[in-house]
Parts: structure tokens; C-alpha cells; sequence
């Protein structure tokens, strides 16, 4: 499996705040499951590291923050699969999909 990251929204929208908007704090802090977001994946292929911005379904959260599964396939690897586990927290999401607001 390619080795990925997430990229923190908060520090995104912080630097570009006129360009880069996220959903409020408050909307990202209280997902239930079933939940649908969008997180920025940097995915280190090795020589090249592909940035791809993925959907997130919300499995549920705990202590340490969310546990989603992936929704989509990603275009520059096959080695990150939908479907897989993905941990995160609030600044990782930079969209809730429309039925979340």
C-alpha cells in the first residue's frame, strides 16, 4: 500500500483564507455516521507525491477522532483502494457533502 498523509484544512484556510474556504469548525466537530466528507490525501508514490482531494464516508468517532471508509478510487495509484480505513480529525475535512449542512 502507497503511504499517504492528510493535509490539515485549518492550516490551508489560515494561509489562503480568501481562496480556500472550509465548513465551520463546529459543522466538522459534530459528524454522525453516514456522514459524507472530503479530506486532501497526499499520497507518496516513491519518487512523486500525488495530491488528491477524496470522499470520506463516517463510520463513527471516538477519543481520537473519526473513522471513515474511503469512497472513492484514487486516479494516480492503485495501491490506496475505496473502501479502505481512514482515520482523521475535524481539520483534516475541507467539505461536508450538501445533505450534511
Amino acid at each position: 500500500m502507497a503511504n499517504f498523509t492528510l493535509d490539515n484544512a485549518e492550516e490551508l484556510h489560515a494561509e489562503f483564507p480568501d481562496s480556500f474556504a472550509i465548513p465551520h469548525r463546529e459543522k466538522r466537530e459534530n459528524l454522525v455516521a453516514g456522514s459524507l466528507v472530503k479530506l486532501i490525501f497526499r499520497i507518496d508514490l516513491g519518487k512523486q507525491v500525488a495530491v488528491e482531494r477524496m470522499w470520506v464516508i463516517v463510520n463513527n468517532r471516538s477519543a481520537q477522532g473519526y473513522v471513515g471508509i474511503l469512497d472513492n478510487q484514487p486516479y494516480c495509484t492503485d495501491l490506496v483502494k475505496k473502501g479502505i480505513e481512514i482515520k482523521f480529525q475535524p481539520e483534516h475535512i475541507i467539505q461536508l457533502h450538501h445533505s450534511n449542512r
